[in-house]
């Protein structure tokens, strides 16, 4: 599963790139260059795909809700492994407009909800900041759960988070870029994605 989400992507990206201008095949960085990022986040935000600015303002804003029953496994290896087909699953989508990507999986079974979540092409954070992880209930009843620090693995980052409460309705994954300030509050949202 480590590199899975890795190819599925790049064929996407190949796939498309052989679709651009005329049938012929095209170089991946000459389709990159073509790529109008900022309308495709326009449009995204648009469709309710990636969060508002309102709704990013009232993440920051609003109490994160830390869950007593959760926890972080400090052995990531072993979800690596782990067969998420039939899981709810999110594609991450670069709302800074860079090229960074990755796919969250989510379940709940035998009274044990796990995210696995797979990032690559992501920029070692500077000295002083860390990614993090958070699972969001959007709408009126908005609620944020941090899913702990995003780990770097040999194959990009990964952030594993499991709890004893069924955060199924926690539908939206957002990675983002925290100083170390000791602040609980979400910072710059870097991955975006909705679980279904």
């Amino acid at each position: 599963m480590k590199k899975s989400f890795f190819w599925a992507f790049l064929a996407i990206v190949f796939i498309g790139g052989g679709c651009v201008g005329g049938g012929e095949p095209q170089d991946i960085e000459e389709v990159a260059s073509g790529i109008d990022r900022d309308s495709i986040l326009f449009e995204a935000q648009k469709n309710g795909l990636i969060m508002t600015d309102e709704e990013i303002s009232a993440m920051t804003s609003g109490g994160v809700i830390v869950d007593e029953s959760g926890e972080t496994p400090e052995i990531i290896e072993r979800y690596l492994e782990t067969d998420v087909r039939g899981w709810a699953s999110a594609a991450l989508a670069d709302v800074t407009g860079g090229e960074s990507f990755g796919i969250a999986h989510t379940q709940f079974e035998s009274g044990l909800f796990t995210l696995i979540s797979n990032m690559g092409n992501l920029p070692d954070p500077a000295e002083g900041y860390f990614y993090e992880g958070w699972l969001v209930r959007r709408g009126e009843s908005m609620s944020v759960i941090s899913t702990g620090v995003a780990e770097k693995t040999a194959e990009g980052y990964v952030n594993v988070y499991t709890s004893k409460t069924d955060l199924s309705d926690h539908d939206f994954y957002v990675l983002t870029l925290e100083p170390n300030d000791e602040d609980p509050a979400p910072a710059e949202h870097i991955l975006e994605g909705t679980l279904r």
